[in-house]
């Protein structure tokens, strides 16, 4: 059985033989799971479409000015 303590921000390590047994990579999401009295921990499953999310950031700009510049084009 491992153990971590809860910090003042609410947060706990996951102890190192723990994270490899999942796999769980730094930066990796993982959710929780409340059954009764007991918190289950897993790892996130990857999600390839939100990984695009944010992709185009900037790429035409600022999107209100790429708009205009687009419907000035159709007249």
């Amino acid at each position: 059985m491992e153990y971590s303590k809860v910090t003042k921000k609410g947060q706990v390590t996951i102890p190192l033989r723990l994270r490899k047994l999942l796999g769980i990579m730094t930066g990796e999401k993982v959710v929780f799971e409340v059954d009764g009295e007991k918190i289950m921990l897993k790892k996130a499953p990857k999600n390839p479409i939100a990984d695009l999310v944010g992709l185009g950031k900037g790429v035409f700009g600022k999107s209100l000015d790429y708009q205009m510049r687009i419907r000035d084009e159709w007249e």
